[in-house]
């Protein structure tokens, strides 16, 4: 009887371990890039939110929309339209949008001070023009939009 002695093909422990490994690290990788992508991506949408709805209250007080004033109030985490000269808290009219918690409101540096920015009716004017910043430390960028005595914004 022969016996065969040939090569014995397959794969040691060492290269299954070393293939896993290396994927295991590719794989970390590519998550971290695709979180940073989403937090930018994340953040350019939120800063276009904003420039919508401080928009949109601008065009509601030049129209006489209601036949008020309409505003935007700030905070580090989120953003509210309200009807009227000024912002009331626990009025039921006015609608909060949360940033998300990789994202915050800061340098709110409005005329007067404060954290209202108030379109005039009528007009569309405010007397609490300046620059209010969007920044994500998870990236490291901030997005300045900047409030003009007029009513435009731009960013």
């Amino acid at each position: 009887m022969k016996i065969l002695k040939g090569n014995n093909s397959g794969f040691t422990f060492v290269e299954v371990v070393l293939v896993i490994a290396i994927f295991g690290i590719l794989l970390g990788l590519s998550a971290m890039y695709y979180n940073s992508t989403q937090v930018r991506t994340d953040i350019h949408t939120q800063a276009a939110n904003i420039v919508h709805y401080l928009r949109l209250s601008q065009s509601n007080a030049a129209s006489g929309l209601n036949n008020q004033d309409h505003g935007i109030h700030f905070e580090s985490g989120s953003y509210t339209t309200f009807k009227g000269s000024s912002y009331v808290q626990n009025d039921p009219n006015n609608f909060v949008m949360d940033l998300p918690t990789t994202m915050i409101l800061n340098n709110i540096n409005l005329n007067g001070g404060g954290s209202n920015i108030i379109f005039i009716k009528s007009t569309g004017e405010t007397a609490n023009y300046g620059t209010i910043s969007l920044t994500s430390a998870q990236i490291n960028k901030t997005i300045p939009i900047t409030i003009t005595e007029v009513g435009t914004i731009n960013y």
